[in-house]
């Protein structure tokens, strides 16, 4: 139930910060990984490995983050995982072997990770404080971060700032942030009696809510791994025109994460849903079918403007199913996210393999059309 404490401003304040600093950390790797592949003289083989251990410390590290946040409460959790996130990336620009890149991925992963889910079930105490949904405009504050910090990356590659000096200042800039910004979070208090199994299959409401974000991270991580490419390669566009597609995606994914709360509050989670996997399913599926490239950029964008609010509403989901204690809903629900960001991209080629990069990125479309299904199971739970 909504309550009328007046600190609840400063509360989503910080907890918004939060989102907008784990979102900035990906964005400043983002940028510089054609920088990293050379120092390091990789291919593109070697260079996807190093991100899979990212995506696999992710994977392991939301697996604990419930216990973690149970054993010291979700805002001390929020610091020591963001300081790991933020001393992590400064070690990136520093790794000298292979070896040492694949560790120091997954040790980004998993304080990312670990971050990003107590981050999410702070915001779902401080949604609960409010009488309107407030889990979209945090993830929009996410998507906001990473286009704030793509164009300082941006900026500082035009001036030919090194890696090292790229990554060691952004890393004390988002570390402070994260020290000032912690004593305003909503604290939380610990319970060790909640510590649970750190992996623990999750009931059927959960698994429901679970496979949606499933769904929803799988379309995601498809068009930052994709997109750009089907468009080159497949429909032979220029590299310029092909960055269209993801900034598109991008964009309307933020922009529409700031408008969701409204529209959730108004249709409920299950219509919104059913809309937003409708949206995707049609325009994406559009696109792949008439093959014009303008279309295509249009099809992307469709897909942002589509999944915006279904990760949200899945965590949303997940904290109101977790009663008293979400952070272990929530982490089942981050899992089957995280799994997605680590088998998507390999699915996706594998599947591309087998037949074409038009044809294995139709499973985001039928995705899309899954979540309009699972919309109605999750409405009943």
């Amino acid at each position: 139930m909504a309550d009328s404490d007046p600190r609840r401003i400063s509360f989503r304040v910080a907890v918004s910060l939060a989102f907008f600093i784990n979102g900035a950390g990906f964005a400043c790797i983002a940028c510089r990984l054609p920088d990293i592949q050379k120092r390091l003289n990789l291919d593109e083989g070697q260079l996807g490995l190093a991100l899979f251990a990212c995506a696999v410390g992710a994977f392991l590290g939301v697996g604990r983050a419930g216990r973690a946040c149970a054993r010291l409460g979700t805002h001390r959790v929020v610091l020591w995982a963001g300081l790991g996130t933020c001393f992590s990336l400064s070690l990136l620009a520093f790794a000298s072997t292979y070896a040492a890149l694949c560790l120091v991925f997954a040790v980004f992963g998993a304080c990312a990770a670990t971050m990003d889910m107590a981050m999410n079930t702070n915001g779902v105490a401080v949604e609960k404080r409010f009488p309107k949904p407030i889990m979209s405009s945090l993830h929009g504050m996410f998507s906001l971060g990473g286009l704030f910090w793509a164009g300082v990356g941006w900026t500082v590659v035009k001036l030919g700032v090194s890696t090292q000096v790229h990554f060691v200042g952004a890393s004390l800039v988002l570390g402070l942030l994260v020290v000032w910004l912690v004593p305003s979070l909503l604290p939380s208090s610990p319970d060790p009696s909640q510590l649970g199994p750190p992996f623990a299959f999750p009931d059927r409401s959960v698994l429901v809510v679970g496979l949606i974000a499933f769904c929803a991270f799988l379309c995601e991580g498809a068009m930052g791994d994709w997109s750009a490419i089907y468009l080159q390669r497949n429909l032979h566009q220029t590299p310029a025109y092909s960055t269209l597609g993801y900034l598109a995606f991008t964009l309307t994914m933020t922009i529409t994460r700031f408008g969701g709360d409204a529209v959730l509050h108004r249709w409920g989670p299950a219509a919104t849903l059913r809309v937003s996997g409708l949206i995707t399913f049609f325009g994406l599926g559009l696109a792949l079918w008439l093959r014009i490239p303008w279309l295509t950029i249009v099809g992307f964008a469709s897909v942002g403007l589509g999944m915006a609010t279904a990760a949200p509403i899945a965590f949303s989901l997940g904290g109101r199913l977790g009663g008293d204690d979400p952070a272990h809903a929530i982490a089942s629900i981050a899992m089957l996210g995280y799994l997605a960001f680590l088998i998507g991209p390999a699915l996706i080629g594998f599947l591309a393999r087998l037949s074409s990069l038009r044809d294995a990125l139709g499973l985001v479309v039928i995705l899309a059309f899954a979540i309009v299904v699972l919309a109605g199971f999750a409405a009943r739970e």
